[in-house]
């Protein structure tokens, strides 16, 4: 099964991810940089199977990313057991999230 990472601390914005997309995917070249675009290319033009993985995202990043986010897991639940897709924090935040303790 292909495996596909995006560490987002390589990804400062939505153009970003996109481009990183494009690449790693090896999406067409009409790839339109939009969520109808991406949605098309993970149902009908990626290779199958696939595990995708966000990693290192920030707080500020779900915040900004959420309907990227939200699309591959929707995309992950139509297509079974052919797209596996899983995100996390960065250790730092996710321990903030946890535990609301700014001081660390």
């Amino acid at each position: 099964m292909k495996q596909v990472t995006f560490d987002f601390e390589n990804i400062r914005n939505i153009d970003d991810f996109y481009t990183e997309a494009a690449a790693k995917l090896d999406l067409p070249d009409y790839f339109g940089n939009n969520l109808d675009a991406m949605w098309d290319c993970l149902t009908g033009e990626i290779e199958l199977p696939i595990e995708i993985r966000f990693i290192n995202l920030t707080s500020e990043q779900l915040d900004e990313f959420v309907e990227i986010i939200l699309l591959f897991e929707d995309a992950a639940f139509d297509m079974d057991e052919d797209l596996f897709f899983e995100y996390s924090l960065k250790e730092d935040e996710a321990d903030l999230l946890l535990t609301g303790d700014e001081t660390e």
